[in-house]
């Protein structure tokens, strides 16, 4: 018989790709199938683990830079912002490592993000940057932020999940840049 924490991974599991999977076919025939899958993803993460400001950075790597693709608050985060990898050293970590950072403080976004001021205002004292992959290549990240101490190492095998499946929207806007 299996334990209870691994009955409830086993549930999170079936939930997940009950939810997922339809969500991203559907976005896949959607006339803009890469906002499509960006809005996808951006309302299964909302479920859980939650958040209170999602974006997608996708990277260029000729140019050393970022810009976001999409953002789930655009007054505040506009799509097309572009920021250097000089500007950013956090993003920069998790774009060489390949591997997600979890900030669970309020001093781990002001030690990390240049742009702090604007997080903290909108209650944001917590963050995930989740790594995009193609084979070996990162695309980009998926940045969740909420309030302090929202994010755990349970919550990554999610995240991750969702990132990994709009990674056709990554590669999609990549090309139509």
């Amino acid at each position: 018989m299996l334990d209870p924490l691994m009955q409830a991974a086993e549930r999170a599991e079936r939930e997940l790709g009950l939810v997922a999977l339809p969500a991203v076919l559907a976005a896949q025939r959607a006339d803009d199938p890469a906002l499509a899958l960006f809005q996808a993803l951006d309302a299964g993460l909302a479920r859980a683990p939650g958040h209170l400001l999602l974006t997608v950075l996708v990277y260029h790597r000729e140019l050393g830079e970022s810009q976001r693709a999409y953002s789930s608050r655009p007054l505040e985060y506009p799509i097309g912002g572009r920021k250097t990898l000089g500007q950013a050293p956090r993003m920069r970590h998790v774009l060489a490592s390949g591997e997600p950072f979890i900030g669970r403080s309020r001093q781990d976004i002001v030690d990390n993000y240049a742009d702090h001021a604007t997080l903290l205002a909108m209650g944001c004292e917590s963050i995930v940057n989740m790594p995009v992959r193609w084979g070996a290549q990162v695309l980009g990240t998926v940045n969740l932020l909420h309030a302090r101490g929202r994010y755990a190492e349970a919550d990554l095998p999610r995240i991750a999940a969702w990132a990994q499946l709009s990674a056709p929207a990554f590669l999609a806007t990549l090309l139509h840049r």
